[in-house]
């Protein structure tokens, strides 16, 4: 019985099966009308170069917005809507969506800065791409070599370099003739611990720290042969370059414009890094032991024309530094002795430093916008970030700090406050002055330059089509520095 059972069951169960193959072969259709795979909403080529410009143009020291709306605009160039994207300083979050769902993703961005000519590359690119629209592909492939582009500064000339640009920035500060050789001096020494930290991974990241120690035991350990008697004079000149002012100005114009996750996380980068300033010279202080006082031997300043040739060394001694472009230290020497004067206005009027901090920034974004407009000129940014640096917004910073480590001034809240609201009057000055010359209101300076001077010739100006009044305005790889959009931070 059992057996008769077991044997019905298997010739069922082969019948079933014999059913199933038969109608699966009825409905089944021909091989070559399968479905064809779908094509992604972008291709990988441009997802690819979207991400790294992006996360080159964080390196070029843009804020978050205007790296969002480069980004924005050259996706409209390759007829691409379906693509957003989140820009943070450490990254670009890429967003493809359309029909079928979406997909993210992101590529993380370096900590180290571009170089003046590696910068000058890159927006020459982005105009390229602008006006002839090249493959993704051989795109992403001129912007690595960009990126991978060798030193092309001897040792020599950025050692010499930073010593000019100390030297520079000592004049202004202290012009005395007693702080010229620890200028130089110091100068020297901080450039052979950045390049030894970028050998070094260790001391890349405790390099704040070493150089505040070290200049502190040079500048405090030989207070008369290298600061006339005056050694506090010397620390800021010493770190000028290692001074966070772009990242303290960047994150307060993203504060101020609604990109809250990118400006804090700027913002507490960059007092960050000048608590380890400060902290490398609490320790220089602490193993020199108690100091007797120093009284500095009576020097009158150099003239009232140090503060003017020192913004001619700064502009010698960051174009050889920072790699400058070839021909471009005379237009890098105009936006500076530009932010100078706005510098200087501000003081004589009484407004003191806030006051002259905010017409330098003012005065510097415009001054960049004319330079622009020659056909020998490099791109916006380079000539900008020398100006953008001079202003050292993180030195009334470090100066605050130090003041509170080396005096123990108890009573120190005001220069804390000090230091923040220059900070603040130097962003607030960029973003004037971006908008005088990239407002979407009419009429505005650059159409009022356009009248007077003719349509630009700059070779870095790309041909940028009407958009509706209602868009929002796109930014050129050559525009205003500092201009800022809202975004979704």
């Amino acid at each position: 019985m059992s057996r008769t059972l077991y044997g019905a069951t298997r010739r069922a169960a082969g019948s079933m099966d014999r059913l199933l193959k038969r109608v699966a072969a009825e409905t089944a259709g021909p091989a070559d009308q399968a479905p064809q795979p779908e094509e992604p909403p972008i291709s990988q080529d441009l997802l690819d170069l979207l991400r790294h410009l992006g996360v080159a143009l964080i390196r070029s020291g843009e804020t978050t917005g205007r790296v969002q709306d480069i980004l924005d605009d050259l996706a409209h160039r390759y007829d691409v809507d379906e693509v957003h994207f989140f820009v943070l300083p450490t990254g670009v979050f890429v967003r493809v969506q359309d029909s079928r769902g979406s997909a993210v993703d992101l590529l993380e961005a370096d900590s180290d800065s571009l170089r003046l000519d590696q910068i000058a590359a890159l927006y020459q690119l982005i105009d390229e791409i602008k006006k002839a629209v090249p493959p993704p592909a051989r795109a992403t492939a001129d912007l690595a070599r960009i990126l991978a582009s060798p030193q092309p500064t001897p040792v020599w000339r950025l050692l010499l370099g930073n010593v000019v640009l100390t030297v520079g920035l000592g004049l202004m500060l202290n012009p005395t003739s007693n702080s010229l050789l620890g200028y130089i001096v110091l100068g020297l020494v901080v450039q052979l611990l950045i390049m030894a930290a970028d050998r070094f991974r260790l001391l890349s990241t405790g390099l704040p720290v070493v150089a505040g120690a070290v200049v502190t035991l040079l500048s405090f350990g030989f207070p008369y042969a290298l600061g006339g008697g005056n050694p506090s004079q010397l620390l800021i000149p010493s770190v000028s370059s290692l001074l966070p002012g772009a990242a303290l100005t960047n994150g307060s114009i993203e504060l101020a414009t609604g990109n809250m996750v990118a400006g804090a996380s700027r913002t507490i980068f960059g007092f960050n890094k000048l608590l380890l300033l400060a902290f490398g010279i609490l320790i220089g202080l602490q193993l020199l032991g108690t100091l007797p006082p120093v009284q500095p031997p009576p020097s009158g300043g150099l003239g009232w024309w140090t503060p003017v040739l020192g913004v001619l060394l700064i502009g010698l001694g960051h174009s050889w530094r920072a790699s400058a472009p070839k021909r471009s230290l005379g237009w890098l020497l105009i936006v500076l002795y530009a932010a100078f004067c706005g510098q200087q206005l501000g003081q004589q009027l009484h407004g003191g430093g806030l006051l002259g901090s905010f017409l330098g920034g003012l005065i510097a974004v415009p001054a960049a916008y004319l330079v622009q407009r020659s056909k020998d000129a490099p791109p916006t940014q380079v000539v900008f970030l020398p100006a953008f640096w001079m202003l050292v917004p993180g030195g009334m910073g470090l100066t605050g700090v130090s003041e509170l480590v080396t005096k123990n001034d108890a009573n120190g809240l005001h220069v804390i406050v000090n230091a923040v609201l220059t900070v603040l009057a130097i962003a607030m000055g960029v973003l004037v002055g971006s908008g005088v010359v990239a407002s979407t209101r009419r009429p505005r300076l650059e159409n009022l330059v356009e009248d007077w001077l003719g349509p630009e010739t700059g070779r870095h100006a790309a041909a940028v089509p009407p958009v509706h009044a209602a868009e929002t305005q796109r930014t050129t790889g050559s525009s205003e520095p500092g201009s800022e959009s809202q975004s979704s931070q």
